[in-house]
């Protein structure tokens, strides 16, 4: 079960990694600062223009997945670093597996978060950290009229030449480190095919 932070968490990817046209006119190889705003700036009008995406329809999110998100994350390292060492010991079609029941997972949590996607903005926020040649960490904040704003932070990684999306922290929890807590135990009692069938379970479950 999720909690509020990785529910917000789903939402702020939802809203950082907006329609795909935007997405791929963003410079990847470039500023990341840059490529994470660029990317982010077309959100509302995208789920405005989108009825079905807004409203959390399966099929609609699966194809925003599919087609926005995954272009500009590097899913495997999540699935991995949320796994953790275990993973170096799953074989090939366990880490397959693995990944598609992560990836069903976060897709129902983006198909609720869509929907409270109104009428936020996100701005950079103050950032001492500097990005390296490979590494950056990109820190927002996502504004809500009459409400607080909350601290959004991506941390990049630049894979064969170009920026990717490896985690998202939302207000000091990082969401992939956050899964990374809930799946030890499992891991470490069940195996990864324990890991494995407990996903199965939650997503059939949720299907329903």
């Amino acid at each position: 079960m999720l909690n509020r932070r990785e529910f917000l968490a789903a939402g702020a990817c939802a809203f950082g990694l907006s329609a795909v046209p935007f997405a791929f006119a963003a410079d990847a190889t470039g500023d990341p600062q840059q490529w994470v705003m660029e990317i982010s700036s077309n959100i509302l009008n995208a789920i405005k223009n989108d009825k079905d995406l807004a409203a959390g329809d399966p099929k609609r999110v699966q194809k925003f997945v599919d087609e926005m998100v995954m272009p500009v994350v590097d899913f495997e390292r999540m699935t991995r670093t949320a796994v953790g060492p275990k993973w170096r010991g799953a074989t090939a079609e366990q880490r397959k597996e693995l990944q598609h029941q992560f990836r069903e997972q976060l897709t129902r949590v983006y198909s609720g978060a869509l929907a409270t996607v109104k009428d936020q903005t996100l701005k950079l926020a103050p950032n001492r950290v500097k990005p390296t040649p490979t590494d950056a960490l990109v820190r927002t904040h996502l504004v809500t009229p009459g409400k607080p704003e909350v601290a959004i932070n991506y941390r990049l990684k630049k894979i064969k030449g170009e920026w990717r999306i490896i985690d998202v922290d939302v207000e000091g929890i990082w969401m992939v480190e956050n899964y990374r807590t809930q799946f030890a135990p499992i891991v470490n009692q069940s195996g990864i095919e324990g890991l494995i069938e407990t996903l199965k379970q939650k997503n059939q479950a949720a299907a329903k």
